[in-house]
């Protein structure tokens, strides 16, 4: 496969019109990404257009998507827009699909169901549209047939903002893709999703910019309904109004989930600059009086908070190491690091060609950013792991400055 690479500048128009014009041509359509708030918000910012425009459009979504995106699980099954669980619903749809469009996807490990997807569409050489703003060493361009949209953007949703622009620009009696709250919203979710609401923005014009736009879009398109009689008015905390709004939404945690980060901030090691978090499996029999099983959707959202307060806590570098499955449903390790929002002195990408060395064929892959990078080992002796993993951060201590 071939590495991705951002597009060119002098590709970047041509590309915008081929994805639009093949969006135009085109009527029944695949969705399919490596699941998180940028991924769907992408997904489904472009779904809700295109539903607009006619067309058919289907999301694989494999899992619920939990509580923080329960918003955009409500739009989806408001917009009638059909979500595919599993092969066997890919099976039913496919040979009505006549294009597909990635999202937000480093490399093929990460695509839910790719083998299928290979095998019984993308062998029928269906037109292809990727849009993704993941590059390393692990990233690849996902089909050889593809129109690509590769941008250094904060997030994904960012790129499909920009395709949407010209979708309209193209189709001017339709209405603007900005005034449908929805979609502002979708987008919304994937930029705050993907820079921590703001705390880790790599390119901060566009940040500024594109919060800006649709910000002001969001305040001017939501209504506010008052109490009338026996019915209750609009409640900000579940209504948007704003992106701060939105923010607060995606980061909260029931009170159960509280306990249990709080709890487990306690079991951070912090050595030096770096900080982690050992959540092995062999851990939870010593923390299952206040954590629900690290299988759990529940827990999901406790990680994620989690990865956010190892690095500050530590002033650098902060891991978080835990048993998992990938998007092919096997069994790994994950590895998930994050940089202190105030430390730009390492490049975590680079960290993968120490696990390379180290852990060699029990590596499986991984990627990320500058800033926040997760990487996948083959599961096995869990002190044999821990020894080899030690090995990996004393390599990146000697390389903090």
């Amino acid at each position: 496969m071939q590495q991705k690479v951002p597009t060119s500048k002098d590709l970047w128009e041509d590309n915008l019109e081929q994805a639009a014009s093949l969006i135009e041509s085109h009527q029944t359509f695949l969705f399919s990404a490596d699941i998180d708030p940028d991924s769907v918000g992408a997904m489904l910012s472009l779904a809700l257009y295109l539903r607009m425009m006619g067309k058919q459009v289907y999301i694989v979504i494999s899992n619920e998507l939990g509580e923080n995106l329960d918003h955009l699980e409500k739009m989806i099954a408001y917009n009638s827009i059909h979500t595919l669980r599993n092969t066997d619903e890919i099976a039913g749809v496919k040979d009505t699909v006549d294009a597909i469009i990635f999202c937000d996807t480093a490399n093929t490990k990460l695509v839910p169901f790719f083998p299928f997807i290979s095998e019984h569409l993308l062998s029928r050489d269906i037109p292809v549209i990727e849009i993704d703003h993941h590059f390393g060493a692990d990233s690849e361009k996902l089909t050889g047939q593809s129109v690509t949209l590769y941008q250094n953007a904060n997030a994904t949703t960012e790129i499909t903002g920009e395709l949407l622009k010209k979708i309209h620009h193209k189709n001017p009696d339709l209405p603007h893709p900005f005034n449908q709250r929805n979609i502002v919203i979708s987008i919304l979710t994937g930029i705050l999703g993907d820079t921590m609401g703001g705390r880790v923005v790599r390119h901060k014009q566009s940040y500024v910019q594109w919060v800006g736009i649709l910000g002001n879009k969001l305040k001017r398109n939501t209504r506010w309904r008052k109490p009338n009689g026996g019915r209750s008015g609009d409640d900000k905390k579940t209504k948007f109004g704003n992106p701060q709004q939105i923010q607060e939404y995606l980061t909260q945690l029931s009170g159960e989930q509280q306990i249990c980060v709080d709890a487990l901030k306690k079991r951070m090691v912090v050595d030096g600059d770096v900080g982690s978090l050992n959540l092995l499996n062999s851990t939870y029999p010593e923390v299952k009086e206040y954590c629900r099983p690290y299988s759990s959707p529940w827990f999901t959202y406790v990680l994620g908070f989690l990865l956010s307060q190892i690095p500050d806590a530590s002033a650098k570098v902060g891991f978080l190491y835990f048993h998992g499955k990938n998007a092919e449903d096997k069994d790994c390790i994950y590895i998930k690091m994050r940089r202190s929002t105030h430390y730009l002195g390492v490049d975590l990408r680079t960290t993968e060609s120490r696990l390379r060395a180290i852990f060699q064929d029990k590596y499986m892959g991984g990627g990320g950013h500058p800033g926040a990078a997760s990487f996948r080992i083959h599961p096995h002796d869990e002190s044999e792991f821990l020894a080899k993993f030690e090995q990996v951060v004393y390599a990146i201590k000697k390389s903090l400055v």
